[in-house]
């Protein structure tokens, strides 16, 4: 009986051990974190969630154009990016490149007071004659560029052509405004009043670099103004769009205004395009 006692009583105290046993904790605490991350760069203002962005152009073959975008980052470490380009079909014949707008300005004084100052207002370049206060003929004013395979934009005060002009190389004038001033298919806006006259170029008119020249009538003398006039080769040189290289870096919190330029081959085939930009981590 005692044997009976003892082994009962050693049955027991393995059971309570058991039982104690088994009430292990599997932690000591727990944290909850619940992150909603954003995307690092935006293009645009959008992120991979939005649609893509989606242009359309026509063009023909010989021709180029540029469209502005952005690119704004929202992380506090640097990024480093690239660009990459991709075609639907083949783009044989087409030539994608990334461009950063460069400030380009001018002053100079021309003959006996006319002052000329071109300025980078944003989106355009303004070219600007100041003739003196009282001038004693109208004054005239023209801008031309890359002479003689370019354009010039243009003014005459001869009485029966009175107004501007665009100039193709190679082609006829076109009168687009009164004397007064006015716009040319949006990429053109001119004015005269008084003794200042003015022309703006929108800069996705103009190529990366170019060379121009001008001409103005001050008090009834030709004045040439930046240009070789025994050679008549244009001396004024501008640059208003650089290339991105890659890869490049953007700054915490820095927004990149950047240009995409197409430039098509004059032997292109004619058809439909679609070219892909993709910003991408290097």
């Amino acid at each position: 009986m005692q044997r009976k006692k003892m082994l009962i009583a050693g049955l027991a105290i393995a059971l309570m051990v058991g039982l104690v046993s088994a009430a292990v904790i599997t932690y000591f605490g727990q944290v909850k974190m619940t992150a909603t991350v954003t995307q690092a760069v935006l293009l645009d203002g959008q992120d991979i969630s939005g649609m893509p962005i989606e242009e359309t152009a026509t063009v023909a073959g010989g021709e180029f154009f540029l469209r502005p975008h952005w690119l704004k980052s929202q992380t506090s470490v640097p990024v480093e990016l690239q660009f990459d380009t991709t075609f639907s079909p083949e783009g044989a014949g087409i030539t994608v490149t990334y461009l950063k707008p460069v400030k380009y300005s001018y002053s100079k004084v021309w003959g006996p007071g006319l002052q000329v100052t071109v300025e980078d207002t944003g989106d355009w370049l303004k070219w600007t004659y100041v003739y003196a206060v009282n001038p004693t003929h109208t004054p005239k004013m023209t801008v031309a560029i890359n002479y003689p395979n370019g354009f010039g934009i243009t003014t005459f005060d001869d009485g029966q052509h009175d107004g501007w002009y665009y100039a193709p190389d190679g082609g006829s004038e076109t009168k687009f405004a009164e004397y007064s001033g006015g716009t040319y298919e949006g990429w053109v806006v001119t004015s005269a009043s008084g003794n200042v006259l003015t022309v703006e170029i929108k800069k996705t008119a103009l190529p990366n670099e170019f060379k121009w020249h001008g001409y103005a009538n001050y008090n009834g003398q030709q004045v040439w103004i930046e240009i070789d006039t025994n050679t008549w080769t244009p001396t004024g040189h501008a640059t208003i769009f650089g290339p991105i290289g890659s890869p490049f870096t953007l700054n915490p919190g820095e927004r990149l205004d950047f240009y995409i330029k197409y430039e098509f081959v004059l032997t292109i085939s004619p058809g439909t395009y679609n070219i892909y930009s993709t910003v991408k981590p290097a």
